[in-house]
């Protein structure tokens, strides 16, 4: 259920910008009320990815992990 509703939230972002950060997943789920956790997010990012949805790749901000998401080409 997790993956289907991060999923969405990932394509309705990606029509407004080509790349997008787990943060700003974050923030959306955090107006939704929803808590997911860091490693319920990155599990639900690399299901969508072997799924061919989005690519994911990690960057070190601050110290931390931040996915950056964006479209299959």
């Amino acid at each position: 259920m997790i993956v289907t509703i991060i999923g969405n939230l990932i394509d309705m972002l990606l029509k407004r910008q080509e790349i997008i950060t787990s943060d700003d997943i974050k923030a959306l789920l955090k107006r939704l009320n929803m808590q997911v956790s860091d490693e319920e997010l990155a599990r639900a990012l690399i299901a969508l990815e072997i799924h061919k949805k989005v690519y994911v790749r990690r960057v070190k901000r601050e110290g931390r992990d931040v996915f950056q998401i964006s479209r299959r080409r």
